[in-house]
């Protein structure tokens, strides 16, 4: 092996044992978050939920890089301003702020994926995941139809607008549809699947 290669092999090992640290630290503080709304929105009994990850996998994916690359770039701009570039210090206050804000708004997004569905008779309220904003909660009155789609998607529309849920197979929509069947007057189009 050439020296370059081992001294490139070096700086990635040294970049990997960097961040994962950080990794470590983000999938904690998402799931104090996590565990903050599901007292918020799993308190009372009438509650149920649909705790489906592997279907808010593309959303955890992009929250988590999305984390990594704000991550790198406020370290790559403080790095740069300690390195002879001390006049742009206030820049890199200004931009690590704004990246803790981009930050907390990705962990929100990771913590409401691992929440899940949650349709709530008492409150009347049906809340899912979504990457902006992390929760969407809309009334259950409000949902006048719902539409399966492509196997492993729900479509609901009504006053709100229209939303697609997705689920990561059959039988979990089935069970959104139940839920969403038994406390709204929402009408579903005979279909055969």
């Amino acid at each position: 092996m050439s020296k370059r290669s081992e001294k490139e092999a070096r700086n990635n090992d040294n970049l990997v044992s960097q961040f994962f640290p950080v990794l470590a630290v983000t999938a904690l503080l998402s799931y104090f978050q996590y565990r903050k709304l599901k007292k918020q929105y799993l308190a009372n009994p009438q509650a149920k939920r649909i705790d489906d990850l592997m279907a808010h996998t593309p959303i955890l994916i992009v929250a988590t890089f999305g984390i990594l690359l704000v991550l790198a770039g406020v370290y790559s701009l403080a790095m740069w301003t300690f390195k002879g570039h001390a006049g742009y210090a206030p820049v890199v206050a200004v931009a690590a702020y704004a990246g803790w804000l981009v930050t907390k708004r990705l962990l929100n997004a990771q913590s409401a994926c691992l929440l899940g569905v949650v349709v709530d008779y008492q409150a009347g309220t049906l809340t899912f995941p979504t990457l902006h904003p992390a929760l969407t909660t809309v009334a259950l009155a409000q949902v006048a139809q719902m539409t399966r789609e492509d196997g492993n998607k729900l479509h609901i529309a009504g006053e709100f607008g229209s939303n697609t849920l997705t689920f990561s197979n059959k039988r979990l929509r089935d069970e959104c549809i139940y839920l969403l069947k038994s406390g709204t007057a929402a009408k579903m189009p005979a279909e055969m699947e």
